[in-house]
């Protein structure tokens, strides 16, 4: 295990309430349960949530656990991912599984697949990239189908109850973001991976990302998980973004 993987979890553990869920039987992701948790103190209510780059299904469950009222769409591009995330959730009548990949186009497109799933992503990993273990590296790619959120009307005419954008998807969170431009019209709650270092080649910066949001009556509410790299650098923090009144 890395150093700075044991610090954080050891951080984790240590201001969570995790490890008393896994002896009451609830196996979650520490990761995910860190971010869900926190975001349960500052929204207490979501009616819907939108899991873009779904991985295994860890934040979709843990989110499914705190709002179990929630309706949930979870996209996961990945095949052998969407077929562990559509047995997860078979019983689970509120979670729908969509096996795409989310941009700002409609069609297919290559995308790079990772050994270890989570580093997965439509852009390559950059040559500068420093924190990643070598051995996750490795990669082959395939074709995915690849939709805008717009296109799929899941969320139109929205008229009542929170609901939550998840963006989870390795340096690709902006293109997401201009393919669901009507979308986020309905959304009162956006939560997103942000790189602080260039980790995938062609990837927006932080500020170009928050600017973004911003110029969308986004604003930063505050930090739900953070994620440690080479020499402890700090390269990627969940962030939930609150649309400012006057949006909606």
């Amino acid at each position: 295990m890395e150093y700075s993987t044991l610090i954080k979890r050891i951080f984790i553990i240590a201001k969570s309430k995790w490890i008393l869920h896994i002896l009451k039987g609830n196996l979650f992701s520490l990761a995910s349960f860190e971010v869900v948790s926190n975001l349960k103190e500052m929204v207490p209510e979501l009616h819907y949530i939108i899991d873009v780059g779904a991985n295994s299904g860890q934040f979709s469950k843990v989110a499914s656990y705190f709002y179990p009222e929630a309706r949930i769409d979870a996209f996961e591009p990945l095949p052998n991912l969407y077929s562990k995330i559509k047995k997860t959730f078979e019983n689970k009548k509120n979670i729908r599984i969509h096996n795409v990949a989310l941009g700002n186009e409609n069609g297919t497109i290559m995308f790079n697949k990772n050994n270890y799933g989570h580093i997965s992503s439509i852009l390559e990993i950059s040559s500068t990239n420093k924190h990643y273990p070598k051995q996750e590296n490795d990669l082959n790619q395939i074709i995915v189908n690849i939709k805008t959120l717009d296109s799929l009307n899941l969320i139109k005419n929205k008229t009542k109850g929170n609901a939550l954008l998840k963006l989870d998807v390795q340096g690709y969170e902006l293109e997401v973001l201009k393919g669901a431009v009507e979308t986020i019209n309905n959304i009162d709650y956006i939560v997103i991976e942000a790189n602080l270092e260039e980790l995938y080649s062609n990837q927006p910066s932080f500020t170009k990302m928050n600017n973004y949001l911003n110029e969308r009556e986004f604003e930063l509410m505050g930090m739900l998980d953070f994620n440690l790299g080479d020499k402890n650098k700090y390269i990627e923090v969940d962030l939930l973004y609150k649309k400012t009144e006057k949006r909606k």
